[in-house]
């Protein structure tokens, strides 16, 4: 069955991963004084962009640390889509690694990186964070969110932009989550990943001027499919992708010929 898928640590920000294999699983090791990217994968942890989304990053010139976020309940793909009380008790790992990273590294940028389910659990993760405490940027890749999930929370804790990155073409999306309900428990109504993110109604005017200011949706387009990235639920985390599109697009990482997304 296909899956629902979806970034230092110590004093001084010396070279430590605190690397534990029921929690996090780095893809590789680079300078924490220089960035961090917190990564979570979608349902099941089934390994989509574990390896490709650092290698990426750092073949677009990223020099920081990457870390994979383990969440799952290890009972597959379907499991953690509907146990959603896994996906938010596991968003309190990121609330405490992002805290702990800032208060060492308080200069450093940190950016978040989710895939499909994983989106939510990014999403929780940051929302639960301090008031003093933000996030530079966030990317969504094939979000399994309801598309009017009050970001609203979220958006007061990220400086920058969150990337809601879509497809009409993602079959994962399309196929499943009407019978499963998006990772926040919403049935009925389409996720993010398929049509990109929309304010709720009946909400407060700071909080659609907060949508229009910091939510950047971005529809597929064929030019991707260049980089690896058909449209599929998994294809956003392609090395490619990442290496040529959303490093130096979204995160201003890389070639300056390519400017960060307004």
């Amino acid at each position: 069955m296909m899956i629902f898928l979806s970034v230092l640590v110590v004093s001084g920000c010396s070279e430590q991963d605190g690397y534990n294999p029921n929690t996090s699983r780095s893809p590789g090791r680079g300078s924490e004084s220089l960035g961090k990217v917190f990564y979570l994968d979608g349902a099941g942890n089934m390994g989509f962009g574990q390896e490709t989304v650092g290698q990426g990053l750092r073949l677009a010139g990223f020099n920081g640390n990457v870390e994979n976020i383990i969440w799952t309940s290890f009972t597959g793909p379907l499991g953690d889509q509907v146990i959603r009380l896994n996906a938010r008790l596991r968003s309190e790992n990121l609330t405490k690694k992002i805290r702990s990273y800032q208060k060492r590294c308080p200069q450093a940028p940190v950016y978040v990186i989710g895939l499909s389910a994983g989106t939510g659990v990014a999403v929780w993760g940051i929302e639960n964070l301090p008031e003093d405490i933000k996030v530079d940027a966030v990317v969504l890749l094939g979000s399994s969110l309801s598309k009017s999930y009050n970001m609203a929370r979220c958006l007061k804790h990220v400086k920058n932009k969150v990337y809601v990155l879509y497809s009409p073409h993602d079959a994962v999306l399309n196929g499943f989550i009407p019978i499963t309900g998006t990772i926040d428990g919403a049935y009925l109504v389409e996720p993010a990943g398929l049509v990109g993110m929309t304010p709720p109604n009946n909400v407060k005017p700071e909080t659609i001027q907060a949508y229009q200011e910091k939510i950047v949706n971005i529809p597929w387009q064929e030019s991707f499919e260049r980089m690896g990235n058909a449209g599929g639920h998994t294809d956003g985390t392609s090395l490619s992708f990442v290496r040529g599109y959303v490093a130096p697009k979204l995160l201003g990482i890389g070639p300056k010929q390519i400017h960060p997304a307004d």
